[in-house]
C-alpha cells in the first residue's frame, strides 16, 4: 500500500488537531508529516517536506493561503482547502484545487476529499502552482457566454445556457438535466468546477449538491424548508447555508 503525505495548515490548533485525528484514523494510506501555522512557516514546511497532500485554510492571522500558493517552489501536490469561509470558493478552484471543505468539519467529506487527491495523484495530474488557471477545458468555449462547456471522458459538448435546467452532483461526476426531455448530459467534471465556469448571472449553487439556472425556476416553496420548484415541476432544497445569499441574489427583500 502506498503512503502518502500530508501537511496541514491552520493557525487555529484545534482545527488542526481535530483534521490530523480524522486523516491518521480514517485514511489508513495518509500520513501527516507536519502543520503550519503562519504564511512563512508553511512555505517553508512546504517546499522543504514536498508532500503530496496540503490541506489548507484559507484565512490566516496574517495572511492567507492564496499568499502561500503564490510564494511556494514548483511542487507537485494536491491541494484540499478547509475553511469557514465559501466566499473564497470560486477562487480556490481557480487554483486547481481538489477539494474545498467547510467546517465544521465531517469525516466523510474529509475522505472524499483525500480520495480524489490520491486519484489525481495515481494519474499524475498534478497541482500547478505557477499558471493559477481554472481549467484547460474552458479553452474550447467560444466567447460567446451563452454556450457551457461540458466535459466528459472522451468529449467535450457545448450546451447553451438556456436549456441547462439545473445542474446535480452525483458522486464523483456530474448530471446537467436540459430542457429537452429525457436528455441528460454526465460530466466527468464535479459540481465545483461547474460553479466556477457557469454564468454567474444566470446560475446558483442552492445546496452542495444542485446548482440551478434561475431562467427555469417557477417559484420558491416554503414548505418543511425552502425548494425551488424548477421547470418540469422537480423541487430542489434550498440549504440552509446558501438561503440568504440566494435572497440577494434573486433581489429579495426579507
Amino acid at each position: 500500500m502506498n503512503i502518502y503525505r500530508a501537511l496541514i495548515v491552520d493557525d487555529e490548533v484545534n482545527n488542526s488537531a481535530i483534521l490530523q485525528h480524522f486523516v491518521t484514523t480514517y485514511c489508513r494510506n495518509v500520513e501527516v508529516i507536519g502543520q503550519a501555522t503562519t504564511v512563512a512557516q508553511a512555505v517553508s514546511e512546504i517546499n522543504s517536506k514536498q508532500p503530496d497532500i496540503i490541506f489548507l485554510d484559507i484565512r490566516l492571522n496574517e495572511g492567507d493561503a492564496f499568499d502561500i500558493l503564490d510564494k511556494i517552489e514548483n511542487i507537485k501536490a494536491q491541494v484540499i482547502f478547509v475553511t469557514s469561509y465559501d466566499e473564497y470558493a470560486i477562487k480556490a478552484f481557480k487554483y486547481n484545487a481538489v477539494d474545498y471543505i467547510l467546517k465544521p468539519i465531517l469525516i466523510e467529506d474529509v475522505v472524499l476529499s483525500v480520495n480524489k487527491a490520491i486519484k489525481n495523484i495515481e494519474q499524475k495530474q498534478y497541482f500547478d502552482f505557477q499558471k493559477n488557471i481554472s481549467s484547460d477545458f474552458q479553452s474550447l468555449v467560444p466567447e460567446n457566454k451563452d454556450y457551457l462547456a461540458i466535459p466528459s471522458m472522451d468529449a467535450v459538448d457545448l450546451v447553451r445556457n438556456s436549456h441547462i435546467i439545473y445542474i446535480e452532483a452525483d458522486n464523483k461526476y456530474t448530471i446537467l438535466h436540459t430542457t429537452t426531455e429525457g436528455k441528460k448530459y454526465i460530466s466527468s467534471k464535479n459540481l465545483q468546477y461547474f460553479e466556477t465556469v457557469a454564468d454567474p448571472l444566470s446560475f446558483f449553487r442552492i445546496h452542495h449538491s444542485y446548482i440551478v439556472n434561475i431562467q427555469h425556476l417557477l417559484r420558491i416553496v416554503k414548505r418543511d424548508g425552502s425548494y425551488c420548484e424548477m421547470a418540469g415541476g422537480v423541487l430542489l432544497p434550498i440549504s440552509k447555508r446558501k438561503q440568504d445569499d440566494f435572497n440577494v441574489f434573486l433581489k429579495i427583500k426579507n
